[in-house]
């Protein structure tokens, strides 16, 4: 027998309860670890405080998702930013290598066009662009991952919510995998 209402699947009663039957009050329940009976089915009182958590919870993960999408688009702009800023500083080493001065006159006293100082941020611009593309990409793979989580929580809060009884066993195991990862959290 399941030692808890959360390893119970389908109409289990946990380990301590038993259903019995009155012929003048009908079905009842007994707790025999704490020794009491009562008339309500404990499974509801299970299910109406699971579904609150449920609930809860979903609140929570729809707000950590809206934050989440928020910060990629952040560092989608910082992304589209440092690109700029690549193509703009190899554009301009770009025009002194093929202008026809040398770039390595004295008539400039001028830093920022310096070859090897337009080389060395081109290569830092380069690595950042990397980066925050690789970031990106991670952030992405995560976003969808979380997505689909929520869109199952969702999907068992509905199910939940309409009152429906009788889950099939691969529906059952995955809310009680769901739920304990909640109670986790």
């Amino acid at each position: 027998k399941p030692l808890s209402f959360a390893d119970c699947v389908g109409d289990e009663l946990p380990w301590g309860w038993e259903a019995a039957y009155d012929p003048q009050i009908g079905i009842y329940y007994i707790d025999h670890i704490n020794k009491i009976t009562q008339l309500e089915d404990p499974r509801k009182e299970w299910r109406k405080e699971q579904e609150r958590m449920l609930k809860d919870y979903l609140t929570v993960a729809q707000d950590a998702l809206s934050t989440q999408k928020e910060l990629y688009q952040v560092k989608e702009q910082r992304l589209a930013l440092a690109l700029d800023e690549y193509v703009r500083l190899n554009d301009a080493y770009k025009e002194k290598s093929s202008s026809r001065t040398s770039l390595f006159s004295g008539s400039s006293s001028s830093t920022k066009y310096d070859p090897d100082i337009l080389k060395a941020e081109i290569s830092t611009t380069k690595v950042r662009v990397n980066k925050l593309k690789r970031e990106l990409l991670q952030m992405k793979q995560e976003l969808l991952y979380k997505e689909q989580g929520f869109e199952t929580l969702q999907q068992i809060d509905q199910k939940m919510s309409g009152g429906q009884s009788g889950f099939k066993l691969k529906e059952a195991k995955a809310i009680l995998s769901e739920l304990k990862s909640i109670r986790k959290a």
